[in-house]
């Protein structure tokens, strides 16, 4: 039986057990009234108190009545079903915990759920934003691969973001803490190509993003919030602004980019405090150490520029030859970042982190490929988002699923 994990409350449920929404139109088989809205308090109360009272009438939610043949044959739940109220067929399935639609496809294909998690001002929205066009771009030609929005939420940020970053040349809002209301996850069907003996296909994942506002990771109490969205994730990227290190912030020229942001809760304390709350909730393993993969991500790397090698791998994107990950390129990066970190913080980040999780790798990026305008920090650079291995972290991660090939020099490719 196919059990689902909704990517709004991230309940866990049999699939052929999901509730279903009523489409309110007319049409119905039985000549009768289509269906009026009703109050949806457990939506409602799921989305948190920016919900007007107008919005929380929705469609009736309703289940399919069981028969003989579906208690034998679960799959016989699937599809579409007939609201008992006015006759009308929908297809819309509802999580049966928080009352949230799903999108169409969902339940029907692979998932992986994503978390990505970082202080204040680390970037992550404007992360996202860049992430998605370069999977649609450059990372999606090298790998043949496709991404496409799933559900009107994530496609009307999308786009959003895009005229932000690309067309108004102006970084994105903050995301919205969560005392202020529900941050809606990012739904995207990601279709990678499938070759086998019996010939080539495709093959369809949902990722599902979940971005945790920098405001509520500033203790143990405000993770506690999000530990249901991270102990459902397959694997979590921790974005780490270097900004934040005091010995990076004194090595910095003076006078040169924007101004440097405010100190916020170091990344130390946000790797420990993700640790603690998923050991807690059975995510550690027998030796410890927490089993969900981390991707952890150093950002900004452009202000980094006068701190490295002109020969650094962090200077230039990976090329993805022949549609691989190339493992030698990713420990290159690996192995720099660890040097550097021992040389920042005296490896004070590193070794939380190798103590906490069993599987770790790190990762060095930039968004934007320039500091923003000193004069205009809200400002994206004139030429644009030119991004570095903003998608390195990501493909480790679905890598490690087996959903990408990977090149070793030694071995060769393997998928």
């Amino acid at each position: 039986m196919t059990t689902v994990i909704c990517p709004y409350c991230f309940a866990r449920s049999s699939a052929a057990g999901l509730p279903y929404r009523c489409l309110m139109i007319a049409g119905g088989v039985r000549g009768s009234q289509p269906c009026g809205p009703e109050r949806d308090d457990v939506w409602a109360e799921f989305m948190g108190p920016s919900i007007p009272p107008s919005a929380r009438m929705r469609g009736p939610v309703f289940t399919r009545p069981r028969s003989p043949v579906s208690r034998l044959r679960p799959a016989a739940n699937a599809g579409p079903a007939v609201c008992p109220g006015c006759g009308v067929t929908t297809t819309v399935r509802v999580c049966g915990s928080c009352h949230s639609d799903l999108p169409s496809d969902y339940c029907e294909q692979d998932s992986r759920i994503i978390a990505l998690v970082g202080a204040k001002a680390s970037g992550k929205s404007t992360y996202v934003a860049v992430l998605v066009n370069e999977l649609n771009r450059r990372v999606g030609q090298a790998f043949d691969a496709s991404l496409a929005a799933m559900g009107q939420g994530t496609q009307q940020r999308d786009k959003e973001m895009a005229q932000d970053l690309y067309e108004r040349l102006r970084l994105p809002d903050a995301t919205r803490p969560a005392a202020l209301g529900f941050n809606d996850p990012l739904l995207y069907r990601l279709s990678l190509p499938r070759r086998g003996r019996l010939g080539t296909g495709s093959r369809h994942t949902t990722l599902v993003f979940f971005d945790a506002a920098g405001e509520d990771l500033a203790g143990a109490d405000a993770v506690d919030r999000y530990t249901r969205y991270l102990s459902a994730a397959d694997g979590i990227i921790l974005l780490v602004d270097p900004l934040q290190l005091g010995s990076v912030r004194d090595r910095l020229p003076l006078g040169d980019g924007p101004p440097l942001p405010a100190v916020e809760t170091p990344p130390q304390q946000i790797a420990a405090d993700l640790a603690t709350q998923l050991r807690a909730h059975g995510r550690g393993g027998s030796r410890g150490r927490v089993g969900t993969p981390i991707a952890v991500a150093v950002t900004k790397t452009d202000m980094l520029r006068p701190l490295l090698d002109p020969h650094s791998p962090l200077l230039n994107s990976a090329t993805h030859d022949g549609g691989t990950l190339d493992e030698d390129d990713r420990l290159a990066v690996h192995e720099e970042l660890r040097s550097h970190l021992a040389d920042w913080d005296s490896g004070a980040l590193y070794r939380q982190l190798e103590r906490d999780f069993a599987e770790l790798s790190l990762f060095g990026l930039s968004a934007l490929g320039a500091p923003p305008p000193a004069d205009a920090p809200a400002d994206v650079p004139k030429s644009g988002p030119q991004p570095l291995r903003v998608e390195d972290p990501l493909l480790w991660l679905l890598a490690r699923r087996g959903l990408l090939p990977v090149t070793n020099a030694r071995k060769g490719p393997s998928r």
